[in-house]
């Protein structure tokens, strides 16, 4: 069973507080005295450099919490406490906590990428180039689960997912309607910045923006989409030229709302690279997801594209298709996967103009 000792807490809140004043001063080789104040002195006793290199990997506020909680529930006279943990993983935090001298943060550099992030802490480039040609270089492996610390967390996501339609609940497909699409190159690709907020236990919200690109691509690649006032005209290209693809696509801007019951209550696993100014962390979510919900969005453009052999016509315009759209939404998620699926309520084309059809989307969110 590992244990951290009430002097060991204290030492650690005095290096993870930046604005708490403290002078420190070695009193032999393997003791550091610290003062706060004029009365209160802390030692820290360590076998070598290691053992303060492992103090920084610990989450200072949750160790305070469990201390506040033990010192509440013992006697007055209590002058030496003991909080323990048997996998010796409890207080292990994401960010490294870094002891500098200076005023600047440890990183000057990061970048995040779905569940993915970097950071640099170097000046240029010449010091990671450095880093590179040194072999001596220790790698620190890190890997523990976080808990949730925040109410409302914030994410962007990414949607890679094929599109269809229905006409009253069945693909057009089925009835060799001109319209019918290829489901394999109907594809959907969205951006999303998405806040997922915790309302109690395992429920939470998912709400936020999205920027979605839907591409039909047309069964038969000869098919070509005119607008007439009448409405739309379904048609073929000329048989003479070879064809290879035909399709209609549209740009929406969307907002949702999805209650999502989540098992493992926002916790996640994470594994942590670091080498000499770079640190590479990845964090893959836990347990089992699953929500369902609203949205809705607005077009912001349209066009079609016919492309052959020798040429490439794409058009610009709206061909009937509706500005506004809403509908249900689905997720689904377990450990690190999720996946959704999207339905519009409302018909994609403007009634009477066009072929009665709804949007359905199903994909994977990264």
């Amino acid at each position: 069973m590992k244990k951290l000792s009430l002097s060991l807490l204290a030492v650690l809140i005095a290096i993870g507080l930046s604005g708490t004043s403290a002078k420190a001063k070695s009193a032999d080789m393997d003791t550091i005295l610290i003062e706060l104040g004029q009365n209160s002195k802390i030692i820290l006793v360590v076998k070598d450099q290691k053992d303060l290199e492992t103090i920084k990997n610990y989450d200072i506020n949750k160790m305070l919490k469990d201390l506040k909680l033990s010192i509440d529930s013992s006697s007055s006279d209590v002058n030496y406490l003991q909080i323990t943990d048997e996998s010796g993983t409890r207080y292990l935090q994401d960010t490294t906590i870094v002891w500098s001298n200076n005023e600047y943060p440890r990183h000057k550099a990061e970048i995040n990428i779905g569940n993915k992030k970097l950071e640099v802490a170097a000046d240029d480039w010449d010091d990671i180039e450095d880093e590179f040609d040194n072999d001596d270089l220790e790698v620190k492996k890190y890997e523990y689960v976080e808990d949730r610390r925040y109410r409302t967390k914030h994410s962007f996501n990414v949607e890679l997912g094929m599109s269809n339609w229905l006409e009253d609940g069945k693909f057009p497909n089925d009835n060799n309607q001109p319209y019918a699409v290829r489901p394999w190159g109907s594809w959907l690709v969205g951006l999303s910045s998405i806040n997922k907020s915790q309302v109690g236990g395992p429920l939470f919200v998912e709400w936020g923006f999205s920027l979605n690109w839907y591409n039909w691509k047309f069964d038969d690649d000869r098919t070509t989409l005119d607008k007439t006032p009448e409405g739309l005209s379904f048609g073929t290209i000329d048989p003479n030229l070879d064809p290879v693809k035909s399709k209609l696509s549209a740009t929406y801007l969307n907002a949702s709302f999805v209650p999502l019951l989540d098992f493992a209550k926002g916790t996640r696993k994470v594994k942590s690279l670091e080498r000499g100014s770079l640190k590479y962390t990845s964090y893959k979510k836990r347990g089992i997801r699953i929500g369902a919900g609203v949205y809705g969005g607005y077009r912001l453009g349209s066009s079609t594209k016919v492309k052959t052999e020798s040429s490439k016509d794409k058009e610009r315009g709206s061909y009937y298709m509706n500005n506004f759209r809403y509908g249900v939404r689905a997720q689904f998620g377990y450990k690190g996967l999720d996946f959704f699926a999207n339905y519009d309520l409302n018909e994609v084309f403007v009634s009477g103009k066009g072929p009665s059809l709804n949007a359905i989307s199903f994909g994977i969110i990264l």
